[in-house]
């Protein structure tokens, strides 16, 4: 009996006290009012620099991707193609035709005369023979020395070879709009070619037989 007794006195400590040891003891939380002032300035000083802090991390990194930008290379238009040998000159040419460029004879064979410097001989040649075909004595008198055997240079010339039978031509141009050098030249060319004849050349003998 007095067993029975103390068994149950056990079980009701313990229904009594269980709880008790398994419930986690929660503190209050302490009114806003009754904090130090002091103390709650740095609590609101630690959360906003909390809150900052998160905010900063998730903000994406603008200013390196606009110093990425910045830094990337530039792409260089790319280079005008240069004009084809004596594309410039055609060009000039059908300007002229056409009303949109005014330029004097004289003016022309100038222009000539840079292309040759700079060693565009097509362009050159092609004025030239625009010019000389105007009447301009001087391109005429050179278009007969690019043709002529005596003058021919083949660094600075255009042909192949020299022609004897255009030099003919253009000198004799060159003389008919009075240039007396093309009249000197039109007689060293004829003793040229008559020797050449003489010699069985068959180009000077027929250019003889054409000379008057």
């Amino acid at each position: 009996m007095r067993l029975i007794l103390a068994l149950g006195a056990v079980a009701l400590l313990i229904f009594w006290f269980y709880p008790m040891l398994f419930t986690e003891e929660v503190s209050p939380e302490i009114p806003q009012d009754e904090i130090d002032p002091i103390i709650r300035a740095q609590i609101e000083a630690a959360r906003q620099t909390e809150e900052e802090s998160v905010e900063t991390e998730s903000k994406p990194d603008t200013l390196n991707i606009q110093t990425a930008k910045t830094e990337m290379p530039q792409t260089l238009p790319p280079p005008s193609p240069e004009l084809e040998e004596g594309e410039a000159a055609r060009i000039l040419i059908a300007s002229i035709r056409n009303g949109r460029e005014n330029l004097e004879l004289n003016q022309l064979s100038q222009r000539a005369d840079s292309f040759q410097q700079e060693g565009k001989t097509t362009d050159a040649y092609l004025l030239y023979f625009f010019a000389a075909r105007q009447g301009h004595a001087d391109s005429a008198l050179i278009l007969g020395k690019m043709n002529d055997p005596a003058t021919f240079d083949a660094d600075n010339d255009v042909l192949d070879q020299p022609d004897p039978t255009q030099a003919f031509k253009w000198y004799s141009m060159a003389a008919g709009n009075g240039l007396s050098e093309a009249q000197t030249r039109l007689a060293t060319l004829h003793d040229t070619i008559e020797q050449a004849a003489a010699n069985g050349d068959p180009q000077a003998q027929r250019l003889l037989l054409n000379w008057q």
